[in-house]
């Protein structure tokens, strides 16, 4: 997997894409019940999913005939640094580390 500071950026700031990860990080869940938790619309829930799973953030379980979803994201930390005008994320997902840093102006 391979995530540029823009992509990480836009899905963290994004509310539907940071609750499902959220909602996924303890237990696989399905679309309409991460739908309901968190009052997201069905069809957005699926397309932010969809988005989560291609860039490698959420893992499909099938569960019987149902798929649920997991995040794969073990740890996330974002610092912003205005003494040197900078952003730096730093996570891990699926064993893998990930840094990132670009600048804030």
């Amino acid at each position: 997997m391979s995530l540029e500071v823009k992509t990480m950026v836009s899905i963290f700031m994004d509310r539907y894409s940071s609750q499902i990860l959220l909602g996924t990080s303890t237990k696989a869940k399905g679309i309409r019940e991460l739908s309901r938790e968190y009052n997201i619309p069905v069809t957005v829930c699926y397309r932010r999913i969809k988005k989560l799973v291609e860039i490698g953030l959420l893992k499909e379980e099938k569960i019987g005939k149902r798929v649920k979803y997991r995040s794969k994201i073990e740890d996330f930390n974002a610092l912003m640094d205005f003494e040197e005008n900078k952003l730096r994320i730093s996570m891990v997902a699926d064993g893998e580390k990930y840094d990132v840093e670009t600048t804030i102006l």
